[in-house]
């Protein structure tokens, strides 16, 4: 029995079940007075959550007012309608200092830290009006039509209607820069500022109420844990010998590239040798992978050999697949030749390699198109993908060694459980297909409904 016991180990299961009996007995006694800890610990974490979360509310309206000001300066410098643009979206339709000042009511009602918010947004009030006639003088020197209908409807004085394009513009930056209106920006910091501290006494007003009360609980459970504590020895001594310690073993195994050792628990060594005959499959599989069979001659990835190994062996659970092609190869290589088409091949290869990790594998699966599958991902990854697909087009744009510039498109898609490769290569191609549609030069994300993900 015990040469048995040896051979396939302890259950953790039933190690566990053991234990469970042994910590919900002393657990019972813990119940009222945790119950009661958590209780005071909610009212003081919820407390303190409310006033942070007011606290933050109190700041997006100075970001709001910033951002508003940089805005306006910025397009009375620059002249591009995209900061105006920008300045009416936050204004008009973000409204991060009315929802400010609705979160601060709706919470406080009229108190002292609503008052001085209040007075911080009154001034940011009145900025505007400055900001709508620097908006108005840039707009009429440049002659601008296409505006906001507030700022089309700016009257300008009759000395400033006289002035010339260029003094127009001057006329404007000064408005924006001048001590009169930093001494406005001044008036709601310091408003801000008396809002903040009047939030932060609030805030210690309710820790110190709540603190004496944690104080207490926390004393009671103190003893209480102690004996806890002593029945929680028993578990971890079981659970590091014939759990974590195999675990912990079998990590730094897999970091050397090797097999788990068959030690620990009974549910552990099943996982060790499942483990391990796939580790020995997947070696035997890429040692198969001859350098010269399965990477490509021209730019050095993965050629479509390579792609086959990999994709019948990759875990797509954890993979994204990214499918890419250039815009317009066919008409690099019509227009420069073929000896052009090829270095711009190379050239994307070695800026693929750059942007993704050594970890994901890159393949050229044919003429101008290539495959990266990026290993233990997931969908949060999306912004991750945009960004490497954004800083690709940047450098190839860039169109040095008497290149041409080009762009890339791309199609992505998630790998999920229970989908065969092929279904997956199926729906990046479509991806691929639609960011064609879409005008190219961008990346497209697969989801079930079609839609732009």
């Amino acid at each position: 029995m015990f040469e048995k016991l040896r051979e396939k180990g302890i259950s953790l299961r039933a190690a566990h079940a053991v234990m469970i009996v042994i910590a919900v007995t002393v657990t019972v006694v813990l119940m009222i007075e945790t119950y009661r800890s958590s209780v005071a610990f909610r009212d003081l974490s919820g407390a303190t959550d409310e006033y942070i979360a007011l606290q933050k509310a109190a700041n997006e309206l100075m970001e709001a007012s910033d951002f508003l000001t940089q805005e306006v300066q910025s397009f009375t410098v620059t002249y591009e309608k995209e900061h105006m643009d920008s300045y009416f979206v936050e204004a008009e339709s973000n409204r991060r200092r009315e929802k400010s000042l609705d979160t601060m009511l709706n919470t406080l009602g009229e108190s002292e830290a609503y008052n001085k918010l209040r007075s911080a947004m009154d001034e940011s009030l009145k900025l505007m009006e400055t900001e709508y006639y620097s908006m108005a003088l840039v707009c009429t020197a440049k002659g601008y039509d296409d505006i906001p209908d507030i700022v089309k409807n700016v009257r300008l004085s009759a000395d400033d209607t006289k002035l010339s394009p260029t003094e127009k513009i001057s006329r404007a930056q000064f408005l924006v820069h001048d001590t009169a209106y930093h001494a406005s920006k001044e008036v709601i910091r310091y408003n801000m500022d008396g809002c903040i501290r009047e939030l932060e006494r609030l805030t210690r007003q309710v820790q110190d109420a709540s603190g004496s009360k944690m104080n207490l609980e926390l004393f009671r459970m103190r003893i209480l844990i102690v004996i806890l504590s002593l029945s929680t020895i028993i578990f971890l001594i079981v659970t590091t010998f014939i759990g974590i310690n195999p675990i912990l073993k079998g990590v730094e195994k897999i970091k050397e590239d090797s097999e788990i050792p068959v030690t620990g628990s009974y549910e552990f060594r099943y996982l060790a040798r499942t483990y391990n005959d796939m580790y020995t499959a997947f070696k035997k599989n890429i040692a198969n992978l001859n350098y010269h069979v399965s990477h490509d001659k021209l730019t050095g990835v993965y050629n479509r050999m390579g792609y086959d190994i990999l994709s019948s062996n990759l875990d797509f659970s954890t993979t994204t697949v990214v499918m890419i092609d250039v815009d317009h190869f066919k008409e690099i290589n019509d227009k420069y030749g073929h000896g052009v088409g090829d270095k711009v091949l190379q050239k994307l290869a070695a800026v693929l390699k750059s942007t993704f990790r050594s970890d994901d594998y890159i393949c050229r699966i044919g003429g101008d198109e290539f495959v990266v599958f990026m290993m233990y991902t997931a969908e949060d990854y999306k912004n991750v993908v945009v960004d490497k697909i954004k800083r690709i087009n940047e450098t190839l744009e860039a169109g040095k060694n008497d290149l041409p510039p080009v762009s890339i498109s791309a199609g992505v898609v998630y790998g999920k459980e229970e989908v065969d490769s092929s279904l997956i290569m199926k729906h990046v191609d479509e991806a691929l297909y639609a960011m064609k549609e879409q005008g190219r030069k961008g990346c497209y994300f697969y989801v079930e409904d079609k839609k732009r993900a």
